[in-house]
C-alpha cells in the first residue's frame, strides 16, 4: 500500500511538473519564439520631422514647421488638425505595440496588401529613416498588416494604420476661424462700389463712403458666414479660370489680433465658387449657397 502511494505520488508530481512546464517555460518559449522585434519602437511623433506617404496615384509629404505640419509641394497649406492628431496617435501607439509574425512567405505579402503596391511610408527622425509598407486592415479594423522591402516577412500590429495612411485629403479645409466678437471693422468691395462698417462702443455704424444706419443683427449675420468658413473642396491651385483676378466680392474683417480678407471669384457648373484668403495664395471652393449667403447678407447692410 505504501509503495502504491509512492507511485501515485510520483505520478502526481510528474503531472504537476509537466503542467507547470507547459504553462510556464514552454509556453513562454513558444510565445517568445513567435515574438518579433518591433523595428519601429524608437519612433516618437514629437521627434519626427518628415513623413512621406506614397500611394499608387499620389504622394503626400508632411514636413514639421515649428508646431505645425506643412503639406509639401504647397505654398501655405498645412495639414488639418484632426489628421495630424490621428497620425500622432497611430505612430506613437505603433512604437509601443508588439508585432506578430504572420507569414515568412514572400508570395503571401500581396494577400495581406503589404507588398508595397499600396501604401509606402517613409519617416525621417533625428537623421534616421524608417520605411515600411502598410497593408490591409484586419477583419475587425483594430489592426493592420505591414512589411518592409528587404524582407519576406509580414507582420500584424494592433493599430489601424491603413485607415490613417489612406486618407485622401491632408490639406486643411478651414478658411477662417475667428470669433465675430473680436471684429471691429468690416470692408465690403464690389466691382462698382464699396462701403465700410465699424463698431464703436459695442455698436455697429456705417462709416464709408458716408455715414449710414446699420443694425448689429445684420452685421453679425455677415460675420457668422465668415467666422467658421470651411471649403467644400480644395481645387487645383491654378488661378486661370477662377475669376479671382476680377473678383465679384472682397470682404475684409479687422479687429483685435484679426485681419482677414476673402476674395470671391466665379462659380463652376457644379455650383461651387472659387475663393481666396488674402493672407496666402491658397485657392478654395465654397458652395454657391455659402457665396449667396455672404452676398445677400453684405448687400443687406447697405
Amino acid at each position: 500500500m505504501y509503495k502504491k502511494n509512492l507511485i501515485l505520488g510520483g505520478i502526481l508530481l510528474a503531472l504537476v511538473a509537466i503542467t507547470w512546464a507547459w504553462n510556464g517555460p514552454i509556453k513562454n518559449h513558444q510565445q517568445k519564439a513567435g515574438e518579433e522585434k518591433n523595428f519601429l519602437s524608437d519612433i516618437s511623433f514629437a521627434k519626427i520631422n518628415r513623413v512621406e506617404i506614397n500611394r499608387a496615384s499620389s504622394t503626400v509629404v508632411l514636413e514639421k514647421s515649428e508646431d505645425k505640419w506643412k503639406v509639401g509641394g504647397t505654398k501655405t497649406f498645412y495639414a488639418k488638425k484632426e489628421a495630424v492628431d490621428e497620425l500622432s496617435f497611430a505612430l506613437d501607439k505603433l512604437a509601443k505595440e508588439k508585432i506578430e509574425l504572420i507569414s515568412t512567405n514572400k508570395d503571401k505579402k500581396s494577400e495581406f496588401g503589404a507588398d508595397g503596391k499600396g501604401i509606402k511610408v517613409k519617416i525621417d527622425q533625428d537623421g534616421k529613416t524608417y520605411e515600411f509598407f502598410v497593408g490591409n486592415s484586419t477583419a475587425n479594423f483594430d489592426g493592420s498588416y505591414f512589411s518592409q522591402a528587404d524582407t519576406d516577412k509580414t507582420w500584424k500590429v494592433g493599430v489601424d494604420l491603413s485607415s490613417v495612411f489612406s486618407r485622401g485629403e491632408w490639406r486643411d479645409d478651414q478658411i477662417f476661424s475667428f470669433l465675430k466678437e473680436r471684429a471691429s471693422k468690416a470692408r465690403f468691395q464690389y466691382p462698382r462700389y464699396q462701403f465700410t462698417v465699424e463698431k464703436k462702443e459695442n455698436k455697429w455704424y456705417g462709416t464709408l463712403p458716408k455715414k449710414f444706419v446699420v443694425t448689429d443683427d445684420k452685421v453679425n449675420k455677415v460675420l457668422e458666414v465668415l467666422e467658421n468658413l470651411k471649403a467644400a473642396k480644395i481645387p487645383k491651385q491654378d488661378f486661370k479660370g477662377t475669376g479671382l483676378e476680377k473678383h465679384s466680392i472682397i470682404v475684409q474683417v479687422t479687429g483685435e489680433q484679426l485681419d482677414e480678407t476673402l476674395m470671391v471669384g466665379d462659380c463652376t457648373k457644379d455650383n461651387l465658387c472659387y475663393v481666396k484668403r488674402g493672407s496666402n495664395d491658397n485657392i478654395y471652393l465654397i458652395t454657391k449657397e455659402q457665396r449667396d449667403a455672404l452676398n445677400k447678407q453684405s448687400k443687406d447692410l447697405k
